[in-house]
């Protein structure tokens, strides 16, 4: 058997890292100062979307553990309860994970609504997690906002990433 060489390994290791690496930039991107109010929830809304699309797509590529990387690093640099956003990705995944087959093939719109309930239940879980944590109501407002920048901003990520899929990516 033919070993490849350094530079074949390296592409293979840069796309295998591509859907964590990705993820973990536009965290950190939407997390720069950019003089926005509420800019950690684009942050939240995003990672949850790559997630999502991720473990639907490329769940070898996507596994738990990078999720509870994704989710350590999203919780210490948004500053939000530590553990509440991983624990609310782990689910995300876990549910991704779970409804993969029965979505592949499915029409976009049909996906795209389950990513609706999906973000629903996680805005409501996270909003019920800090409320309890911080022993307070959170105002509701914020958490309906963080669910309805959730769905505008799937699709349009979504077809960003479906393009970085075909284009860098081996099919599952």
């Amino acid at each position: 058997m033919i070993r490849p060489s350094l530079g074949q390994q390296a592409d293979i290791a840069w796309r295998a890292a591509l859907p964590v690496g990705l993820t973990l930039l536009l965290m950190f991107a939407a997390l720069l100062s950019w003089h926005l109010p509420r800019l950690g929830t684009i942050a939240s809304a995003l990672v949850l979307i790559s997630v999502f699309f991720w473990t639907l797509h490329q769940p070898g590529l996507m596994s738990m553990w990078g999720v509870l990387s994704i989710g350590l690093i999203h919780d210490l640099m948004t500053l939000a309860p530590f553990g509440v956003g991983l624990l609310v990705l782990l689910i995300v995944h876990g549910i991704a994970l779970w409804q993969r087959k029965a979505l592949n093939g499915m029409p976009f719109l049909l996906i795209w609504g389950l990513f609706g309930v999906v973000a629903a239940g996680a805005t409501l879980l996270t909003w019920l997690l800090v409320s309890f944590l911080q022993e307070m109501l959170v105002n509701p407002a914020q958490a309906f906002n963080l669910f309805l920048l959730e769905l505008v901003c799937y699709p349009p990520l979504a077809y960003v990433f479906a393009w970085i899929e075909r284009r860098l990516l081996p099919t599952d």
